[in-house]
């Protein structure tokens, strides 16, 4: 028992190490939550938080640890709210290879490794290659971490998340006060009402 106790807090103490080296850039405030649920399956990935609009959490701003992006936030209740990750079907996220500087979609398709579409033609991708937020569309600053290309096939291209969903406890919601296309009225989400304010 023992044992286990000390395993469970170092993996605790860890967690924490790693949200105190996050650093936000200029005119961000961020709110530090932990996951209470995980509503992961077949048709929806995504994370329920125990931060809300009484927390100054509002809809839109994007959810990151000390590895990198995790996704946005996709509603908000008084006292939780959801996190929308990067794999789910719905996500769609503007972003940049870093090295070559090619600009592409990374869309979920609730699996582990999203996809890269709407690269330009004769674009060369690199597996190895790391991929960052582009900030268009307002929605998301800029170079945030979000993962590597994995493969690259007539399939698709695939990119490996640098965080772990398995292994999510603590996060960070940074709002830099990014509206974009975003609608940030709070939906009701607390007690029964969580899962008919996210369909």
């Amino acid at each position: 028992q023992w044992q286990t106790a000390a395993l469970r807090m170092q993996a605790e103490n860890a967690d924490l190490k790693r949200i105190l080296n996050f650093k936000p850039g200029p005119g961000a405030h961020f709110v530090s939550a932990r996951v209470i649920a995980d509503t992961g399956g077949a048709y929806a990935q995504s994370l329920i938080l125990n931060a809300g609009a009484r927390d100054g959490v509002r809809k839109g701003p994007a959810v990151v640890t000390g590895d990198g992006l995790v996704g946005r936030i996709a509603g908000v209740g008084q006292r939780s709210a959801r996190v929308l990750l990067i794999t789910d079907l719905n996500s769609r996220i503007p972003v940049l290879l870093e090295t070559s500087a090619t600009r592409a979609i990374l869309t979920g398709d609730n699996s582990d490794q999203p996809r890269l579409i709407h690269l330009p033609p004769g674009a060369v991708v690199t597996p190895g290659e790391r991929v960052v937020t582009s900030g268009h569309g307002g929605v998301l600053p800029p170079r945030f971490p979000v993962g590597v290309v994995a493969s690259v096939s007539d399939g698709g291209i695939r990119v490996q998340p640098f965080v772990r969903r398995d292994r999510l406890e603590y996060v960070h919601v940074v709002d830099f006060g990014l509206d974009g296309v975003l609608d940030s009225k709070p939906a009701a989400m607390d007690g029964a009402n969580t899962q008919r304010a996210f369909p």
